[in-house]
């Protein structure tokens, strides 16, 4: 018998003022899973992410990615965008080195999804934790040392 792959569904999501409005398809499921790492900027910023793919997000506003401030850390391989009026980071990407191989990834912060929205509870989402303090990006069910519930 073969698997069932869920289809994507659209979703919105937005800052704080509106400034930066976009979508971002992923497909539902009864039980989502979001992360939280306890690097110091993730931890910081609350940032809890989905991981998606970067065509499955479209950035409806402003008309281009070049009018969004970003921010990188020292080693310039992962951005984090945000919106300079508001100060909320709706999403990441880049690349990082993890057991000698090389990876690249595109978050959303599923807080930046609005809400509420038709078949999206971000409520329902399990969290899981990774210790990106430690470059260590294994996944599991309690926070690391520094991290947060």
């Amino acid at each position: 018998m073969a698997l069932s792959v869920l289809a994507k569904r659209s979703f919105n999501g937005s800052c704080h003022c509106g400034f930066i409005q976009y979508t971002a398809a992923f497909p539902p499921t009864d039980l989502p899973v979001a992360s939280k790492c306890n690097c110091t900027i993730c931890l910081k910023q609350g940032y809890t992410a989905i991981r998606i793919s970067p065509e499955d997000f479209e950035l409806i506003s402003p008309s281009s990615k070049s009018q969004i401030k970003n921010y990188q850390m020292k080693s310039k391989d992962i951005n984090k965008y945000f919106c300079d009026k508001c100060g909320i980071h709706c999403w990441s990407d880049g690349k990082y080195e993890y057991q000698g191989e090389n990876h690249e990834f595109f978050t959303i912060n599923i807080l930046t999804l609005d809400q509420p929205q038709p078949g999206l509870d971000v409520s329902k989402f399990k969290i899981v934790y990774t210790d990106g303090r430690n470059d260590a990006f294994e996944m599991r069910d309690q926070p690391f040392l520094g991290g947060m519930l």
